[in-house]
């Protein structure tokens, strides 16, 4: 925000431009004058944020200089100083809009108070704000633009924390995305909101609203307390009628705006808890992602351990992992959703294992097992059916030959799957399968078409997509956890097996999900 001064004497003038404190609240002098003829010239050219002007001045004083630019710039916020602490001034500052009357003398406290005010008022006067939202909701490659837009507006870019407020049900409303339900919300939340003291913006969807509390120069433990103070206010109103109650998910908090589009993605997770812990819920993405974690690990565990024991047909050691990953799943808190989605990707892997080994799996029963993973409602019978599955693949992969080349292409998957993130390369690969070098090149060309190092690239590539929605690193960090050594590289890679870029694969899939 760029202020302009404004006051006939220069030791004056110098104090104020020199304050320290105007950087604290992000501010800079615009520039300074002598009186309000000189002023005016000034306000045309630089169009300032705020005017801070003294009253009684030779040329032309503050009152006539407020009057004739409230003609030119009626919405410019300006603050009076007066040595002359009269009832008429005051009225007349009154009369032209003016947002404070400051008499001398003052001290620095009372002019950052007072800007600060206008800073507020501002910012509240932004709710609804569309072309934020939409512009910094894009993903990472806009972020020039996205600093071009703070910039032209004079905004810092500074830490946040997103809210979403969603109606969890409203009697005889079937429509879940009826645009009934913003009013429905607003008119829940909107007293919460007037209690807040951290300036917001917000944003309506068909089924709830965002809300962006910036955290300015506060602390981040008071940012997190206010953060979640407003999240149960807003349940707690929400919840005095039966027909109408919401939720609220909580993000992490962001340093910088640009992380917008990780914000949004960590409030789609937040709602998909809900599920699971019912209505009337405050979801903070810091309480569930040690546990989303934990339950992916194991998730990629078992799979790992159970495609290992398909390798060598270990069909008693297939049924003990899958009940122990049955029993470890419900013990960190997994719900039917995640189960069958375990499930469906273990069904999935299985059938991969089966294609490494050069055996083609049937497409009616592919179908078979997902219409009946899906349709289950019993979790035991599930995993049961899952397990017949696995099992069947198994048996069919064990009546091979023990050292056929497609057992070799799909060991030399398995170290891959297995070794991707290091320095793995095909010789180290013929060293472990005690094979020539030049003979398993030909073979994994001969079995699948590729090379080996598309073999090791596209592994990585799956492994990026799964780290892209399940951890919160940003794509060049996934891009160096998933063993790639250049992420302009891994961007290329990626954008031409996926078909999109890291950022935007990340962003479109946390909109699919939520």
């Amino acid at each position: 925000m760029r202020v302009l001064i404004v006051d006939d004497e220069q030791e004056i003038r110098d104090y104020i431009a020199g304050m320290p404190e105007w950087a604290a609240i992000h501010c800079s002098v615009a520039a300074v004058a002598a009186n309000g003829a000189e002023a005016l010239e000034i306000a045309r050219r630089e169009r300032p944020d705020v005017l801070l002007t003294d009253i009684r001045m030779p040329v032309m004083d503050g009152i006539t200089l407020a009057e004739t630019i409230r003609k030119e710039q009626p919405d410019l916020p300006i603050i009076f100083l007066s040595a002359y602490n009269e009832f008429d001034y005051a009225k007349k500052a009154i009369r032209l809009g003016a947002v404070d009357f400051i008499t001398k003398p003052f001290v620095a406290a009372d002019l950052i108070y007072a800007v600060q005010q206008v800073q507020q008022q501002q910012q509240l006067e932004w709710k609804h704000q569309e072309a934020f939202f939409s512009l910094f909701g894009l993903p990472e490659e806009h972020d020039e633009e996205k600093r071009g837009w703070l910039r032209d507006r004079n905004l810092p870019d500074e830490p946040f924390i997103l809210l979403y407020a969603e109606l969890d049900s409203i009697a005889g409303m079937s429509d879940e995305r009826s645009p009934f339900r913003e009013r429905f919300t607003l008119g829940t939340v909107i007293p919460a909101l007037e209690r807040c003291t951290i300036p917001y913006w917000t944003l309506g969807t068909n089924s709830g609203l965002y809300i962006l509390m910036r955290a300015g120069t506060l602390a981040y433990e008071v940012l997190q307390e206010e953060a979640l103070e407003l999240a149960n206010h807003m349940v707690e109103l929400g919840g005095v009628a039966e027909e109408v109650c919401l939720s609220v998910g909580i993000s992490q908090q962001e340093q910088s705006l640009l992380r917008m589009p990780e914000a949004i993605r960590q409030i789609a997770v937040c709602m998909e808890y809900r599920m699971l812990l019912g209505k009337k819920s405050v979801i903070a993405y810091d309480a569930i992602k040690s546990i989303q974690n934990e339950k992916e690990r194991h998730l990629v565990i078992s799979t790992n351990l159970i495609s290992d024991l398909l390798r060598i047909g270990d069909h008693d050691g297939i049924s003990d992992a899958l009940l122990e990953a049955y029993r470890t799943m419900l013990t960190v808190g997994a719900g039917k959703q995640e189960i069958q989605h375990f499930c469906i990707r273990l069904a999935e892997r299985a059938e991969n294992v089966m294609e490494d080994f050069g055996i083609e799996s049937d497409s009616q029963t592919k179908i078979l097992i997902r219409e009946k993973v899906l349709s289950s409602v019993i979790l035991t019978d599930m995993m049961r059916e899952v397990e017949k599955h696995v099992q069947s693949c198994a048996a069919r992969i064990s009546a091979l030959v023990e050292h056929s080349p497609k057992r070799l292409v799909a060991e030399t998957r398995q170290m891959i799957e297995q070794a991707y993130e290091g320095e793995l390369t095909l010789q180290v690969i013929a060293n472990q399968l005690r094979v020539n070098y030049s003979y398993l090149s030909r073979v994994i060309k001969k079995e699948t078409g590729k090379n080996f190092s598309d073999l090791l690239w596209l592994t990585r590539i799956e492994a990026a997509k799964a780290k892209l929605l399940s951890e919160d690193l940003r794509a060049y960090e996934v891009a160096f956890a998933v063993g790639f050594k250049s992420y302009a590289h891994f961007s290329m890679l990626f954008k031409k097996v996926v078909g999109v870029s890291p950022s935007a694969y990340k962003l479109h899939e946390s909109i699919q999900r939520f």
